[in-house]
């Protein structure tokens, strides 16, 4: 198995997994009770990490790159003009589909 995200909290760890999942990657959580204990032990032992096989490393990696890219990219709205993020599937100002 080998680490392929350290995520500072439960939830992003999650959404990682989801990520992966949905790309037919098998990923696994480990650290799951740590995020409890932050303000206790150093953040960086209050980690989430998400694992995956070896085998599945480096495909694993150019998922979660990909959407890295893909999350800073914008779209304009083409009723209004509108800047919008990338995630959005519709204009967070006139409603109108992307």
């Amino acid at each position: 198995m080998i680490r392929v995200h350290a995520a500072a909290t439960l939830a992003e760890a999650t959404l990682v997994r989801s990520t992966l999942e949905h790309a037919g990657l098998s990923a696994h959580l480990r650290g799951m009770s740590r995020p409890a204990l932050a303000g206790e032990i150093p953040i960086p032992d209050a980690r989430v990490d998400v694992w995956v096989a070896a085998a599945d490393a480096e495909a694993a990696r150019g998922v979660l790159a990909a959407v890295e890219a893909q999350a800073h990219l914008e779209w304009v709205c083409p009723a209004c003009g509108e800047h919008n993020p990338a995630s959005f599937e519709s204009c967070w100002s006139c409603e109108a589909d992307r």
